[in-house]
Parts: C-alpha cells; sequence; structure tokens
C-alpha cells in the first residue's frame, strides 16, 4: 500500500519550490527595473549637470519642466541639509499640481523616508556642487509586477486544492461504491443458503418437535444470520433513524457480547455499565453493530490473554457517551487515526474493515463521532462514540454489571 503522507509531502515540496522560483525570477526582475530606474535618473541628472555648467546655460527650469514631467515613477527633490520639498512628480495620493501646504510637505517627507528604504537618493550635483537630493520609488509597473508573483501562487493553489479536493471526492465517492457493491452482494450472497437453512430447521423440528434445544439454538443462529444479512443490505441505502432507549440498545449489546465473546476467549472479564437514561436517534441494527465490532476489537486486542473489556455508556445533557476500554496490547499514538482507515489490520488475517466500517456506521449514519479516547502500548486501550441529539426522559439511570 502505498504511502500517502509522503505524496502528499513530496506535492508540498514541488510547490514550494515552484513557489520560490516564481518569488526568486519576479524579485530579479523588479530589482534589474529598479537599476534601470535609477541609471535613467542618474542620466537626466547628469544632462541636466552639464547643460547648468555650460555659461551659455541660462534656463534652470528645463530640468523641472523638460526632464521630470519624462520619468514614470514617483520623485521627490529636497534641498540638501534641509528637509525643504523643491518639487515632485508622480506621487500617486497628491497631484502634480497640488497647493504647496504645511500637509502636503510632511506627507512627502515621510514618502522620501520611505523611498530611502528602498533606494538611494540621487544627488543633483552643478559645478560640483550638490544642490538637490532626488528621492525615487518603484513605478507603477514595478509596483504590479511585485505582486504579481503572489497572485500566480495563489492562483496555482487555489487550482491545485479544487484539484486536490476533486480527488479527493471521486476517491471517496470510488470507496464508497465499492462498500456499497461489497456488501450488497454479501447480502444477496447470504439470502439464498439462509432461507434454505429456515426450511431445513422447520424439517428437523417435524423430526425432533418443536421445543428442542438443538432447533432452538439453530433458530437464534438463523436469525442472527438473517440480521447480518439485513445489516448488509442498509450499507449505502437511505438509513432511517428512528428513536430508541439507550437502555434498551446497551442490553441487545450487552446479551449478544456475554453469549458470543466466551466462546473466543473464555479469559476475558466483561464489564457492561449503564448511566444513561433516555432515547437515541438511530438504527439499531447498525449502531448495534458498530458497537459490536468495537467490543470484538477489544477481545482481540487480548491476543488470547486473560483481560478486561468494559464498556460505559454515559450521558450529559443531549450526548451519550459509549466508552469501550480493553486491557490488550494498546494503540501508540501516530496510529490513533490510521486504525479507522480501511485496510488498517494488526492481525495477520482479516481485511481491516471493521473499524473503517464502524466510524462510517457512526459518522456518516448518524452524525456522531468516534476517536481514541486514550491509549498506550501494553496498558490498553479505550474508544469512544458520541452520539449528539438525545432525548432526555424521567426514568432514573440504570446501572448494569456483568
Amino acid at each position: 500500500m502505498f504511502n500517502t503522507s509522503r505524496i502528499k509531502f513530496i506535492l508540498i515540496a514541488i510547490a514550494l519550490l515552484f513557489a520560490g522560483g516564481v518569488l526568486f525570477y519576479s524579485q530579479s526582475i523588479v530589482s534589474d527595473l529598479r537599476e534601470d530606474s535609477e541609471q535613467s535618473l542618474i542620466f537626466y541628472t547628469e544632462l541636466y549637470a552639464r547643460l547648468a555648467g555650460d555659461a551659455a546655460f541660462t534656463d534652470y527650469g528645463f530640468f523641472f519642466e523638460e526632464i521630470i514631467p519624462r520619468i514614470s515613477f514617483p520623485v521627490i527633490i529636497t534641498v540638501p541639509g534641509s528637509n525643504e520639498i523643491n518639487a515632485w512628480k508622480n506621487i500617486p495620493a497628491i497631484a502634480d499640481t497640488a497647493q504647496a501646504s504645511a500637509e502636503v510637505y510632511a506627507e512627502l517627507r515621510t514618502l522620501a523616508e520611505k523611498m530611502d528604504e528602498s533606494n538611494i537618493p540621487v544627488p543633483l550635483i552643478i559645478d560640483g556642487r550638490t544642490v538637490g537630493l532626488i528621492h525615487y520609488g518603484d513605478s507603477e509597473s514595478i509596483r504590479r509586477l511585485t505582486w504579481l508573483p503572489f497572485i500566480e501562487i495563489l492562483g496555482a493553489f487555489v487550482i491545485i486544492l479544487a484539484g486536490f479536493m476533486g480527488y479527493q471526492y471521486i476517491r471517496s465517492s470510488e470507496k464508497k461504491f465499492i462498500w456499497v457493491g461489497l456488501a450488497k452482494e454479501t447480502a444477496h450472497q447470504l439470502g439464498t443458503p439462509i432461507s434454505s437453512l429456515m426450511g431445513w430447521v422447520e424439517l428437523v423440528k417435524l423430526k425432533l418437535g418443536g421445543d428442542n434445544e438443538i432447533t432452538r439454538e439453530m433458530d437464534i443462529d438463523i436469525k442472527r444470520l438473517e440480521k447480518v444479512s439485513n445489516r448488509f443490505a442498509q450499507i449505502g441505502a437511505k438509513v432511517r433513524l428512528t428513536p430508541i432507549a439507550a437502555a434498551e440498545l446497551f442490553e441487545n449489546v450487552k446479551s449478544y457480547i456475554e453469549r458470543r465473546i466466551p466462546q473466543k476467549n473464555q479469559a476475558v472479564d466483561l464489564h457492561f455499565v449503564m448511566k444513561a437514561s433516555g432515547m437515541i436517534k438511530a438504527n439499531p441494527e447498525l449502531l448495534e453493530w458498530a458497537l459490536e465490532n468495537l467490543i470484538k476489537n477489544g477481545v482481540d486486542a487480548l491476543e488470547g490473554k486473560p483481560g478486561k473489556i468494559e464498556v460505559v455508556f454515559r450521558q450529559t445533557d443531549d450526548t451519550i457517551f459509549i466508552d469501550v476500554e480493553d486491557s490488550g496490547k494498546g494503540i501508540p499514538d501516530k496510529q490513533w487515526k490510521t486504525i479507522f482507515k480501511p485496510g488498517y489490520s494488526t492481525k495477520k488475517r482479516g481485511w481491516g474493515m471493521g473499524l473503517s466500517l464502524t466510524k462510517r456506521i457512526v459518522e456518516e449514519y448518524h452524525n456522531g463521532k468516534i476517536f481514541v479516547r486514550h491509549s498506550k502500548p501494553g496498558k490498553g486501550t479505550c474508544i469512544r462514540v458520541m452520539l449528539t441529539g438525545c432525548c432526555v426522559d424521567e426514568k432514573p439511570a440504570v446501572n448494569t454489571a456483568g
């Protein structure tokens, strides 16, 4: 069986490498564009400095009227040694023609400081004297490009997530169809021999008499087979939930287990404790099946050795808790969720379907919860079933031990 956890780890690693590659490539482009902006600005300032150094050049407004407007990225020009603002251009929040005021100057100084965190200001030098500092930021294209890789990664993540969820849904549906098909076929295959056995039992009754221990036991077993067949027939069908007394469910499970478990392991010390009253909205046949599976699984955990199985029904408000605890070999922490997956089994024989089927009955058909409450290797395991939406009646709780 393939390791799904390893596959998920590989997919996550590939996604992270992809994201890292996209970020690195885009940031390198952004860095190149910023360098181009700086070189363009340096070129314009050097050009202006040479023109200004020419004795014949007297139009000092040329730099602000002809060169600055050609720059596409935001710039703020300040006086060296002070925070006085000379000019600004392409500032997103402040129009180029905005009226100079104390508030505007304060905002421009703050923006200039933020610009200096990403880009070193370019000095405007004329005749060897610095007459201004040009603070510049990223153009609109660079800002968009900075966010582009994150948008791409988010889009890719959404697509991958949708694909993964779709794959999980299809996989889950396939498993469900297999479950349903297997259950229906089992019920169908059991139907014919059960009908035949019922006929043979009637013939035996005629030979031995109706009130005979052998025929009584045969009747009990055939009814049990009918019940098993009916359980399989309900898998995949629309399960009908009806109110059933918690005490009745408790007694049905108790009577069956006390009759059958000693046949598997005579050294098992069975204890049943009832501390719940009220009604449970459930399908009795399926829910009894789930609880029987849990108890049998606990007996298997004893591995034929003497041990204890305790089944406790408790109630809090509208929730009934059913704990099945054994003193068997226990389960390591990392396998607490794995045991409910189809195919998981620690036995040499078996398909590992018992706990998976139990989880399906509890969670999908009864909207309950099932989980390992506590377990430790060599110390035993306690599995809890939670059923909510129960109705409390006025009868006192019944305490039964056996």
